[in-house]
């Protein structure tokens, strides 16, 4: 079995974001706006595979190993991290946060009210955002803010998540409009979203960043095989980037490539070159 680690670099349109993770997760609906901004997405997940057909791929960081805590901290070293969690339920709650509110929430359509925590921290140890990151604890982190949060930081906070429903199928966190409103109190905003079989992390951000580095320097220590992707590898499929990135693999400094060939040519590598039949010779009588 192999285990990449995907991530790709794209622009993000908050008014039109598109799917989120093939049906496990959703958008909250959100409202319209006549100007719109550009801004800009990382996203990183893992899947584990047989070959490079990934017909049998299991996804997500968990599946390969990385944990969110090592993955964050490589790509934002020294910075602050606050994590924040909306409609949580109330025994998943860190013993460590402080700042948190219990109240009652709204769940199918209002028809059923449950008790509910949210909760805001800051994080100084990897192992709790790895911990919390795995067992969907934690909704995200807002990247080099002031804490204690600002009033201002804490509305555009509750207005990504107020309708947030971790009881819908699919899963609805964030509304989009208002990750930009999020971005202007801090460097970055990391939102855990669901891939198929487990969490992945997208990083959003008013410009463009260069983490493709730090990405691959962890899947490299985790044994993974860094895989980019055109589009967040969330929605992608695995087998096009792994047949992309053999076409750009260099096996003289490189070696081998190290994803082993399906039973089955690659939809992604043209049609197999079919052979005429010998044509039946006919004896003379």
């Amino acid at each position: 079995m192999t285990r990449g680690l995907g991530y790709s670099n794209t622009p993000f349109n908050p008014a039109r974001p598109g799917r989120l993770c093939r049906g496990r997760e959703t958008w909250s609906k959100s409202w319209e706006e006549e100007e719109t901004v550009e801004l800009y997405r990382f996203v990183v997940s893992g899947a584990e595979f047989s070959d490079d057909s990934a017909r049998d791929a299991t996804r997500g960081l968990n599946v390969v190993g990385v944990d969110a805590g090592v993955l964050l901290s490589a790509l934002f070293p020294d910075a602050t991290m606050v994590g924040f969690k909306e409609d949580g339920e109330l025994n998943s709650r860190p013993e460590f946060v402080e700042e948190y509110e219990e109240y009652w929430a709204n769940h199918c359509g209002g028809r059923r009210m449950d008790p509910s925590v949210r909760w805001r921290a800051v994080f100084d140890d990897p192992k709790d955002i790895g911990r919390l990151v795995a067992s969907g604890s934690v909704d995200g982190f807002l990247i080099g803010v002031k804490w204690p949060l600002a009033e201002e930081a804490e509305e555009s906070l509750f207005l990504l998540t107020r309708f947030a429903d971790d009881t819908k199928y699919p899963i609805e966190r964030f509304q989009p409009m208002a990750i930009d409103a999020v971005l202007k109190h801090c460097e970055a905003l990391v939102c855990v979203h669901q891939d198929k079989h487990g969490p992945a992390i997208a990083v959003y951000t008013s410009s463009p960043q260069n983490l493709s580095a730090a990405a691959v320097s962890v899947a490299e220590a985790a044994n993974c095989l860094p895989v980019p992707f055109a589009i967040p590898p969330m929605l992608a499929r695995w087998d096009r980037a792994i047949y992309e990135l053999r076409l750009s693999w260099d096996a003289e400094t490189q070696g081998d490539f190290p994803v082993e060939p399906a039973a089955e040519a690659s939809r992604w590598g043209g049609k197999r070159n079919k052979t005429s039949p010998e044509p039946v010779k006919v004896q003379e009588e």
